[in-house]
């Protein structure tokens, strides 16, 4: 009989000012690879509309954001943002970093 070996795969998810319920959400969203739930969805992010972030968050003297968001990137995360959509108009809420 041969054996089967797995990889355990560990994931870190961080959010950046959110509530604990929808870090909560985000988390459970992730960790089931379910993108939608109810009217919650994640949206994969475009690196380079987070360097837009970025310099934004820097102009408005946000560097908490900036770095939290800088670090993502330089750790090849994975960015999305959580989205909820309500009568058909979509409200973003907050992004979910993977690493």
């Amino acid at each position: 009989m041969e054996k089967s070996y797995g990889k355990l795969v560990t994931r870190n998810i961080a959010t950046f000012d959110c509530s604990q319920y929808l870090h909560n959400i985000a988390v459970e969203m992730v960790e089931s690879n379910h993108y939608n739930n109810g009217s919650y969805k994640l949206k994969e992010t475009d690196g380079e509309m987070v360097n837009v972030w970025i310099a934004d968050a820097h102009a408005e003297g946000n560097t908490e954001y900036a770095e939290f968001l800088r670090d993502a990137l330089a750790k090849s995360a994975i960015i999305y943002t959580l989205v909820d959509i309500l009568g058909g108009f979509e409200q973003e809420l907050f992004e979910v970093v993977v690493y």
